[in-house]
């Protein structure tokens, strides 16, 4: 029996030793940790961004004036060009007024006989009245004297009014500049035909400009008087200039729906670079929102797919997919996966994997 037992005890010791063995070698294996990885953290922050639209606009004179007439006649004289300069009152168009002149002629001779009609007149009802005071004429004589005399006044005054008129007329045959500027437009030369309503010149004054732009109805309500905005101008070499909006329109054109806006720049500096007729740009702020950016380096690339590396609460590397927004210089918008406040792995570069520890720096 205890020569049984004896192999029996060998082998239980022999297995023993084996399993203690075993047991010490799986508990320092355990306790083996690789190398952490140190990284930088950075925190998630919203910010709110200003949504910018951009109009096509043009440059115009403040005071600018688009001359035409009432009258009809050949253009005789038109001794400006395009870009002069002309002082208030200068010589624009001349257009040919013999006829309005002849007419004028004949008022004035027809003034003259009428005054003289009115003058016989008055005496007459005065001495009839005179004698109808005294009663030495009879009601018919003094009603009759009385209606010559108020046929004789109102012959002169339609008279007078004609002559109003044709001197207005005159006035339209000579347009001249109705301030200091330049002559910016010009539809006419010496021989044509001006018509009534027709434009024949335009003047300006480049020393006060305005930016002028339409806006859709969708958006008028979004913007408002003294707002500021920017102002491009790539022929002068102008760029996101701050203007401020000076005028909005009450109405909209009935055609385009569009409402006329109006943009003056106070920086004389950039004024003199700016000519009447050049196209311009207005940028408007018109919606706020609040976007999470984060850096352009913190965006791990997998395939198709775009992650970013996080921490746990037992400072392992997480990796965790994001969807992305628009980019702007260095940053990038978050747009799903990250929230303002959560913290997560800067420039984590290539080596870094899933579950790692991590030692912040």
């Amino acid at each position: 029996m205890n020569t049984i037992m004896k192999p029996i005890t060998g082998i239980l010791t022999l297995l023993f030793a084996v399993t203690l063995i075993s047991g010490c070698s799986s508990d320092e294996t355990a306790l083996i940790e690789p190398d952490s990885v140190e990284v930088e953290l950075r925190t998630a922050e919203a910010s709110v961004t200003l949504s910018e639209m951009e109009f096509p606009a043009n440059v115009e004179s403040n005071s600018q004036a688009n001359l035409s007439t009432i009258v009809m006649g050949t253009v005789t004289s038109a001794p400006v060009t395009v870009g002069d300069r002309v002082r208030k009152g200068d010589l624009l168009v001349r257009i040919k007024d013999d006829q309005i002149r002849a007419q004028k002629s004949q008022i004035e001779a027809n003034m003259v006989q009428a005054t003289a009609n009115l003058e016989n007149t008055g005496k007459n009802y005065t001495r009839i009245k005179n004698l109808y005071a005294d009663d030495s004429a009879t009601t018919k004589e003094l009603d009759d004297i009385s209606t010559m005399y108020e046929i004789a006044k109102a012959n002169l005054e339609a008279l007078e009014g004609r002559l109003h008129e044709v001197n207005e007329m005159l006035s339209y045959t000579v347009i001249r500049a109705p301030f200091a500027g330049i002559v910016s437009s010009k539809y006419v030369s010496e021989g044509d035909m001006a018509s009534p309503g027709h434009p024949l010149v335009s003047v300006s004054d480049p020393g006060s400009l305005k930016i002028t732009a339409t806006v859709a109805e969708n958006q008028i309500s979004r913007i408002e008087v003294g707002s500021t905005v920017s102002v491009s101008v790539s022929s002068a070499g102008v760029s996101n200039v701050p203007a401020r909006l000076t005028a909005i329109s009450q109405a909209a054109d009935p055609m385009t729906r569009q409402f006329s806006i109006e943009a003056v720049i106070e920086d004389a500096v950039i004024i003199e670079k700016l000519k009447v007729g050049m196209f311009a740009t207005i940028g408007i702020n018109m919606d706020q929102s609040e976007r999470l950016t984060i850096p352009a380096d913190a965006i791990v690339e997998r395939g198709q797919l775009t992650g970013i590396y996080t921490i746990s609460d037992n400072n392992r590397a997480v990796l965790r997919w994001v969807r992305l927004g628009e980019r702007s210089g260095e940053l990038v918008v978050v747009l799903t996966g990250l929230k303002p406040g959560e913290q997560f792995v800067y420039a984590p570069g290539q080596s870094l994997r899933q579950g790692q520890l991590l030692s912040v720096r």
